[in-house]
């Protein structure tokens, strides 16, 4: 298995509240198994529980009973703490947008809660059998005072989660997280720092010849693995055309790749070409900067619509796409051709353009928008912005198209004297683009 192929299998357990309560119960369950024997063999570890006698029962009963009062207490705060929860991310997701959940199912503080609540429930269950009364009295202090220490790490985190989730369902920190994620994303798909311009490609169009591998179900693509398919056409002397990128939805029986030529295409090649098509029911940030937009542009949306009037919201949606069409601007775009070792085009496909993400961002936001003075100002402004960083020709003509949009929209809302700061911005977005050309 490959570098990549991993990277995906580690994104894709880690977004969901399984593997890490489960990896830390499992931790602390055989916890509960190996010390009371070490403390019963070990010279050593007995004489620390020795030190440790004072913070605990002697007595067999009283002992059961700690146990019992932590394991009860841990299940007990749990099912009240992610209750509470639960219906709290549901109104956020009626507020901003319901896409944003898939964050909070990546969010470590949240997972690593439930974990150690979860893990202190098995630890002190698994512990109660080394318990012993009668003629044969066992307690074993070491770990009847590690049971202690799990419960006062429990209401620590306790009050550390509360914390956090009252600060990560707030508008500004959503947003500022789906705009960090989709950082990352861009940083990898694009690729170092522009020098120059960039270099231009010829448009990708879809070969004429070949054989089209069709997806057997249908779904989102959420991963290609593409250094694998790289090394099948290069081990095969191929070709591969790429009909569907990530982030799209390709339904069952629609062409997903097509090889070239068709005569030296075998069954098995098809299905490990096949294999390389990751397909969900949901979009996924992995690699999807666009879809990382788009989350942004729907709590934008959601935020000036008048049910919510929040406009404040859609700014600070604005500010963060600035941000990253900027980052977009300054770096070098993806590119379609990727080739082998010796500069032969081995896999063909369409990326994210610097116009497309500019498009993605402000394109429905602007005639939603255009009676909001302030929303429409800050388009201006970021656009101003972005204009400011870049001397490429077609990105210019790109942010004049966008500032004129807004122009055109505010005034057929507004009287010229309203829109006098507007104008002035758009003056030198003009300017900048016809110096550039």
């Amino acid at each position: 298995m490959n570098s990549s192929a991993v990277r995906h299998m580690v994104y894709e357990e880690r977004g969901g509240y399984l593997l890490l309560p489960v990896v830390i119960m499992t931790v602390l369950g055989s916890t509960a198994v190996l010390l009371p024997v070490l403390e019963k063999y070990d010279l050593q570890v007995a004489r620390w529980a020795a030190h440790a006698s004072w913070l605990v029962p002697r007595d067999p009963g009283m002992a059961q009973l700690l146990l019992g009062a932590i394991a009860g207490s841990c299940i007990t705060v749990v099912s009240v703490v992610y209750s509470v929860l639960l219906i709290a991310l549901t109104f956020a997701s009626i507020q901003f947008s319901p896409r944003i959940l898939t964050s909070f199912l990546k969010d470590r503080v949240s997972q690593g809660t439930l974990g150690i609540f979860i893990g202190t429930f098995a630890y002190c269950l698994v512990l109660l059998p080394s318990i012993h009364g009668g003629s044969r009295v066992v307690v074993p202090t070491l770990s009847l005072s590690f049971a202690l220490l799990l419960a006062t790490v429990c209401l620590l985190y306790l009050i550390y989660f509360t914390h956090h989730i009252a600060v990560a369902i707030q508008a500004n920190y959503i947003v500022a997280r789906i705009a960090k994620e989709t950082e990352s994303v861009l940083r990898v798909s694009f690729g170092a720092e522009l020098k120059g311009f960039p270099k231009e490609e010829d448009a990708v169009s879809e070969p004429s010849d070949g054989i089209s591998l069709k997806s057997a179900r249908s779904g989102y693509v959420q991963f290609i693995d593409e250094v694998v398919l790289i090394n099948l056409a290069e081990g095969n002397n191929l070709s591969i055309y790429q009909n569907r990128g990530v982030g799209q939805f390709i339904p069952a029986g629609v062409p997903f790749l097509t090889i070239s030529p068709a005569g030296a295409v075998t069954e098995d090649l098809k299905r490990r070409c096949l294999a390389c098509l990751h397909i969900g029911p949901l979009r996924s940030l992995e690699l999807d900067m666009e879809f990382g937009f788009l989350q942004l542009v729907d709590i934008a949306l959601k935020a000036i619509s008048p049910a919510v009037n929040d406009p404040s919201t859609a700014i600070a949606c604005i500010d963060h796409m600035s941000g990253l069409l900027i980052l977009a601007a300054t770096l070098e775009p993806p590119k379609c051709r990727l080739t082998d070792g010796n500069g032969v085009v081995r896999l063909t496909r369409r990326q994210a353009t610097f116009s497309r993400l500019l498009d993605i961002a402000y394109n429905q936001i602007i005639p939603y928008g255009k009676a909001d003075m302030a929303v429409s100002l800050r388009l201006m402004r970021a656009l101003h912005d972005i204009s400011g960083v870049t001397n490429y020709p077609p990105y210019l003509l790109c942010i004049r198209n966008e500032a004129q949009k807004i122009s055109k929209a505010c005034s057929a809302c507004f009287p010229i004297e309203d829109c006098l700061e507007l104008l002035d911005r758009l003056a030198v977005i003009e300017t900048r683009s016809r110096d550039a050309s």
